[in-house]
């Protein structure tokens, strides 16, 4: 089950143009494109007549042509031509799902359209805040949305998995707290005097440093971290580094996801080389996480025994993010199986 109230990210801006595009989002096929004024929008990729991809037809002005008998919706879903045919049947519709581009991404809102409120979108403004350089992409994660979350929510991983870029002994070794407000997780972790990683000597000339992760998780699937390094004892950031690791993550079916990512750093702005260099080196480190959590991914599917996880302590953030999930989802489910009438029933 996913949680489809609230909004997730369908694309980048510059991968929905005057093509038809399609995507699948919470197991859903949709069709993405743009209007001739530029404004994004997204039908299901299912044709009412006889259920082809709309995506595989074409764009005739604003109207979504499908490629298989002709008929054509538009923006808003409405049938408004049918090929030798004067009249069009009420009910010849394609869902359209409202669409809002925010934060240097599309977001998509998959449940009641009626429910859409952009004021929704979680909270991932340092991607358009000035005087912060941003750099990012996206990749397909042949696994599960919510490994991907629990990945970016215990950092422990990182001595492990990251150690020629930004993972160190003191990462594991340092206990972290975690809160739950309102539907928020935030996941703290403060390391002193500690050595610096790798990438943090690279792109700072740092050394021995005071190491800040402070990660806030909004549902359904965003996690955005405040990654600090200051000269220990110090809180001179015209020294130091301070970047947001920004993360949303949409599910495409239950064992495959899109990975939406970007960092945004507020010192060094137009060194367009830095900006280079941090991109290829975090790309390089997500891609160690693909590797490990595809590889989990096919070893929960073939574990015929079924047996539990066993928690510790640097799972609390993970598991409480999972929790407020899952009662959000029964929320949905028990708003959606309300019975519409209060009316009693008679013999």
């Amino acid at each position: 089950m996913f949680l489809k109230n609230c909004w997730y990210v369908a694309a980048q801006p510059e991968e929905v143009t005057r093509q038809l595009t399609q995507r699948w989002i919470t197991g859903e096929p949709v069709v993405l494109y743009r209007t001739e004024d530029g404004q994004p929008r997204a039908l299901e990729d299912r044709c009412p007549h006889r259920r082809a991809a709309l995506s595989k037809g074409t764009l005739v002005g604003d109207t979504v042509q499908c490629g298989y008998h002709g008929l054509r919706f538009d923006p808003q879903g409405r049938c408004v031509h049918i090929p030798g045919q004067d009249t069009v049947p009420a009910a010849m519709c394609a869902r359209a799902y409202p669409v809002v581009q925010k934060w240097r991404w599309i977001w998509i809102w998959m449940g009641d359209p009626a429910l859409a409120d952009e004021a929704l979108i979680p909270d991932l403004s340092y991607n358009d805040t000035p005087g912060w350089a941003v750099v990012g992409g996206s990749l397909h994660v042949q696994a599960n949305y919510q490994l991907v979350v629990d990945n970016l929510l215990d950092l422990t991983h990182e001595t492990f998995v990251h150690a020629r870029t930004i993972g160190n002994a003191a990462v594991a070794e340092t206990p972290m707290s975690s809160e739950v407000i309102g539907n928020e997780v935030h996941v703290r972790r403060i390391m002193q005097a500690t050595p610096a990683p790798p990438l943090f000597k690279k792109v700072r000339g740092l050394h021995t440093i005071d190491r800040w992760q402070l990660i806030r998780f909004q549902p359904p699937s965003s996690v955005s971290i405040d990654a600090r390094g200051y000269p220990a004892g110090s809180d001179d950031i015209s020294q130091g580094l301070r970047w947001f690791s920004i993360n949303t993550i949409t599910p495409i079916d239950e064992r495959s996801c899109r990975y939406y990512w970007t960092i945004t750093r507020c010192f060094d702005q137009d060194d367009q080389a830095l900006g280079q260099l941090i991109h290829d080196q975090i790309l390089a480190t997500f891609m160690e996480d693909v590797e490990v959590l595809q590889a989990q991914q096919k070893l929960i599917e073939t574990d015929q025994r079924g047996r539990p996880e066993i928690s510790v302590r640097a799972d609390l953030g993970s598991v409480s993010a999972r929790r407020v999930v899952q009662r959000l989802i029964e929320q949905e489910a028990r708003a959606t199986a309300a019975p519409t009438s209060t009316g009693a029933a008679h013999d």
